[in-house]
């Protein structure tokens, strides 16, 4: 039932609703410059009525549509601006439209308000269309048919794949509505992109989190990893598992910079989900270089499990494995070779 009641009538009114006074403004000022002023201005009280209607009517629906529609930080932003501009214009809508009814009066200074709420309507419908040509909010892409989960083995042959909806984390609120479900209910926004293709991440969405995440640990930024993991982040790789950021922090983070400070990497594919407070990023990607005297060559799996906290994505959740390709060295076989007396050695990819 909330189907048939939910945001999505939001964008089919607001058609109505500029369409109608925009058109009861021009009307309303070609009554002012005419002769036959009259009967102008009797189509125009009823296409200005009939256009009040409406733009109640989207009003409620754009509020229903602001408190249920997931989106980030920014979107989060962008949509207050277009409430803000909504709220503002359709005030004035409606000052105009009780001048009217009790002065019965169109005069000069009446349609120069029509004309100035009619630009103001036309920018907070610019805004409108930006949520969604820029931000994405209220679109769904169709999910990729690709294997469910990915798990990261760092070297000693651990296996620990796990679907990236199983270990989703618990919805937060974030003062919005989100209702919980399984990995493929309705609710979630699922996205998805493989070689070849261009993919445009969003500045704040679980994507940008994880491409940051890695430009991190390439660069060997250990402030900034340490602002995208959570507290008691649990990271599952070659067998062993680390239950907090300090326990990563001091144990193979350096060995992880190192390694892929020293080899080059390509993204073959990245899949998102989306649900509420809670998102996953699942990225295969291809290492080829030379670390420590041995050839790399191998195809990484990496899942991200992710929590909104504090304004931003939070990783909460880790798990990586890779597999050789072309018969080159795995990361176990660098690992054994290049690393027996290194501490870290079996965690390196």
């Amino acid at each position: 039932m909330y189907e048939l009641i939910g945001p999505y009538w939001h964008p089919i009114v607001v058609h109505f609703t500029i369409g109608l006074l925009i058109i009861s403004a021009f009307l309303y000022a070609v009554a002012s410059t005419r002769k036959q002023i009259a009967s102008a201005r009797i189509v125009a009280d009823w296409t200005f009525a009939f256009g009040l209607l409406a733009l109640l009517a989207t009003v409620g629906f754009g509020f229903m549509a602001y408190y249920t529609v997931a989106h980030d930080d920014p979107s989060h932003a962008a949509m207050t601006d277009h409430r803000n501009w909504a709220l503002v214009t359709t005030l004035i809508f409606i000052g105009l439209g009780l001048c009217r009814w009790i002065s019965k009066r169109a005069d000069a200074l009446f349609t120069a308000g029509m004309i100035l709420a009619a630009l103001l309507l036309g920018i907070t419908g610019f805004k409108g269309g930006h949520l969604v040509f820029q931000y994405g909010l209220g679109v769904q892409s169709m999910p990729q048919a690709e294997g469910p989960g990915h798990d990261h083995d760092h070297g000693d042959g651990g296996d620990h794949a796990e679907t990236a909806a199983e270990t989703s984390s618990p919805s937060m609120p974030d003062g919005h509505a989100h209702e919980e479900g399984d990995s493929h209910s309705d609710d979630e926004i699922m996205s998805g992109t493989t070689a070849g293709e261009t993919e445009a991440i969003l500045p704040g969405s679980p994507e940008a989190a994880a491409q940051t995440f890695h430009a991190a640990l390439v660069a060997g930024d250990e402030a900034a990893v340490r602002n995208l993991l959570a507290e008691n982040v649990l990271i599952l790789e070659g067998g062993g598992a680390e239950q907090s950021l300090d326990q990563y922090a001091s144990g193979h983070m350096k060995s992880d910079m190192a390694f892929l400070g020293a080899i080059e990497t390509e993204t073959l594919s990245r899949r998102t989900g989306v649900q509420g407070d809670s998102a996953w990023v699942a990225t295969e990607t291809r290492m080829e270089g030379e670390f420590r005297d041995s050839e790399i060559a191998i195809k990484s799996q990496e899942t991200l499990v992710m929590a909104r906290q504090d304004g931003g994505w939070r990783i909460t959740h880790i798990h990586w494995s890779n597999t050789p390709l072309y018969g080159g060295h795995s990361a176990s076989n660098a690992s054994e070779e290049a690393g027996a007396n290194d501490d870290h050695s079996d965690h390196e990819h």
